[in-house]
């Protein structure tokens, strides 16, 4: 077990693998790059109603997660892809 799984939260799941998490963070940088990048649940929860997300990238280490439970949700119905990476 990493430090990245031992601080996230048990109930997070998917978690993403370190090299998975690698490619998540380029992916995320090359994204704030091109100005494309929403951050916050506010914010993914806006671009997930009007159907302009893509790809969602989540914190397993939130506190308290439950700010997070409702966004797997409306990914499950928009058909997103959703992942949870740590630190």
């Amino acid at each position: 077990m990493t430090v990245e799984q031992a601080a996230a939260n048990p109930k997070a799941y998917p978690l993403a693998d370190s090299q998975l998490t690698k490619a998540i963070h380029d992916l995320v940088q090359q994204a704030a790059n091109y100005k494309q990048l929403k951050k916050g649940a506010n914010e993914a929860t806006k671009t997930l109603n009007r159907g302009i997300s893509e790809f969602v990238v989540m914190a397993a280490d939130a506190e308290p997660l439950e700010i997070l439970l409702h966004i797997p949700l409306l990914a499950e119905d928009k058909v997103i892809s959703i992942t949870r990476n740590c630190c």
